[in-house]
């Protein structure tokens, strides 16, 4: 999608129960004079945040949130070439993140709550939801064969039966969406299996999408048999309402993210920005995640299971948000990446086969602090 297409410029209305209506926001409580706008720019779908905006809107009535949704690889340049800075900026894309917060354009808050080490950095930037990536399927395609277990599981199944995945398999287009590049760098450091999976879903003529819900949507029409890479919290929802897919993890690893908030520096209303990022995590605006959204709050809930309608067992692995990420945002090492990784996928559904082009893993290391296999600690 185009960021025009993404800029749906929305302010939030929030309703306290039945009491009377005033004032410009249809909100009781402040006077014109008094308000406070606060502009989120955000690469998360609208409703599946709404609901906490509302929230904090009502608990906080002369704060109003005027909500700009990008994709993610569009809101980090837009942050990077905007002449006037939002107040908060949200994104699934945590290495995207890390850079604009280590190029200076967040402030400190303090006395936030107690979170994961891992999904939090500098005491600048705060992830807020833990959401798994995953594999979604067709139901109907995989009736009668059994569906992959490992990566090494699912690279076999594809050189073993051509016919059947070929041009029916989706990914990330890693040039379109900052999230699907962090996705297939994490996969990528995890060794050989990885790049032998990527150059299996080259052979497969493998389909490129930009977005999660695009790539779900041809699984259910049948376009599609698979899914990989997808954001499960958006993927269950999906799943949820539609008997025709399946939600698969598979039992090698799956990898964990956080979507992430920090409050910029050019902010003209920092303290009531901070505000709303410690609601985002306290029990209150956690427990509004849970209930009200379809993404995954980052605490309350068991950090070792994710419960249905995820498929498979496996180990979780939480991306965490340190400067090691940004190793792959060296231009250098990402042109290279992008390179090899479109010579190993392919460039499209009517293209010949992907040549075998070896695929990059063990040549960049995992970054300190990156090396375990298991979960983060709580």
């Amino acid at each position: 999608m185009t960021l025009k297409a993404f800029l749906l410029a929305v302010a939030f209305i929030g309703l306290a129960g039945s009491a009377p209506l005033s004032g410009p926001s249809g909100r009781p409580g402040a006077s014109a004079q008094e308000r406070v706008v606060l502009q989120l720019w955000s690469a998360t779908d609208r409703d599946a945040i709404e609901s906490i905006i509302e929230r904090f809107e009502v608990l906080n009535p002369a704060i109003d949130i005027v909500y700009t949704e990008f994709n993610t690889a569009e809101l980090h340049q837009a942050v990077l070439e905007a002449d006037t800075l939002p107040d908060l900026v949200i994104s699934s894309a945590m290495d995207l993140q890390i850079d604009l917060v280590n190029d200076g354009y967040a402030v400190s808050i303090e006395n936030m709550p107690d979170t994961p080490d891992w999904s939090r950095w500098r005491g600048e930037l705060f992830g807020f939801t833990r959401e798994p990536v995953a594999l979604v399927y067709d139901r109907k395609a995989f009736e009668n064969r059994p569906l992959p277990t490992s990566r090494s599981d699912l690279a076999t199944m594809l050189r073993d039966d051509p016919a059947f995945f070929d041009g029916r398999l989706g990914t990330y287009d890693v040039a379109l969406s900052g999230v699907g590049y962090m996705f297939a760098t994490q996969d990528a450091q995890r060794g050989y299996q990885a790049s032998r999976l990527v150059e299996s879903l080259g052979r497969a003529r493998t389909r490129l999408y930009c977005c999660t819900g695009e790539m779900i949507d041809d699984v259910a029409s049948g376009r599609l048999v698979l899914a990989y890479n997808v954001i499960g919290s958006y993927a269950s929802r999906m799943v949820a309402d539609d008997p025709r897919l399946g939600l698969l993890l598979l039992s090698d690893y799956a990898l964990v993210f956080t979507r992430s908030v920090f409050v910029t520096k050019g902010s003209d209303h920092q303290e009531e920005a901070k505000g709303f990022v410690r609601f985002l995590l306290s029990p209150e605006g956690q427990a509004q995640l849970a209930e009200h959204s379809f993404l995954a709050p980052l605490v309350g809930n068991d950090p070792d299971t994710l419960g249905d309608p995820f498929e498979g067992s496996t180990a979780l692995l939480p991306i965490r948000l340190r400067p090691g990420l940004l190793t792959w945002l060296d231009d250098r090492k990402k042109e290279r990446f992008m390179r090899d990784w479109h010579a190993s996928i392919g460039t499209g559904e009517d293209r010949a086969p992907a040549a075998t082009v070896p695929f990059p893993s063990a040549d960049i290391p995992l970054a300190a602090g990156d090396r375990d296999a298991g979960p983060e600690p709580e």
